[in-house]
């Protein structure tokens, strides 16, 4: 894990629109993809999609296309996916009971334990210690990410719900780009391999 770096939201929510700009089109047919399983399959997809949703971005970034079958990829951590995203729901249900910051910390908490599922290949609560001890080094900074994004999705929602096209690939380019920053990527993309050469 990378050490004392700093927490920058504007820059990564940047970065999340450049990953996005350069392959438009397919990023919003994968949104409107997982958003139509999720309608389908309610909470029992949820975990597996964000998940498919990371890979996508994660791909993007490392070999610099996108395949709508990282949607799907995100099934291959089906499970523990579905755990996590089950008590994330929780603890954020608990810290609305107690008001908006403590839901606002909840969520900061647990901003990567897709990220460190998928690419470290961490168990359920392994991830999600990950996820807490990392956000813990600067949590205001991290509350401050947090806050950005749901008013860039609130923003989505406004421009007559369709705008959640582009911002919830957003958000997922935004995370991974902070993921790849302070812990970074443990997946390498395979090496292509040379011409063939006919004797």
């Amino acid at each position: 894990m990378a050490a004392s770096v700093s927490v920058t939201p504007g820059r990564w929510i940047g970065m999340g629109w450049d990953i996005v700009k350069e392959d438009l089109g397919n990023y919003i047919l994968i949104t409107v993809m997982a958003l139509l399983l999720a309608m389908v399959g309610s909470f029992i997809v949820a975990g597996p999609l964000i998940a498919g949703l990371f890979i996508s971005a994660r791909r993007r970034m490392l070999e610099g296309r996108t395949d709508l079958g990282d949607l799907f990829a995100g099934f291959n951590f089906f499970l523990d996916a579905f755990l996590i995203f089950i008590l994330l729901s929780i603890f954020t249900l608990i810290g609305l009971i107690f008001l908006i910051l403590p839901a606002l910390v909840v969520i900061a908490l647990y901003l990567f334990p897709f990220a460190f599922l998928v690419d470290r290949k961490l168990g359920v609560w392994d991830a999600m210690q990950a996820s807490r001890k990392l956000v813990m080094q600067d949590l205001l900074g991290w509350i401050l990410f947090v806050i950005l994004l749901i008013l860039l999705n609130l923003l989505g929602l406004m421009l007559a719900g369709v705008g959640v096209l582009l911002t919830i690939p957003i958000t997922t380019g935004a995370i991974a780009a902070a993921y790849r920053d302070c812990v970074g990527f443990a997946y390498h993309p395979p090496e292509p391999k040379g011409p063939v050469v006919i004797p």
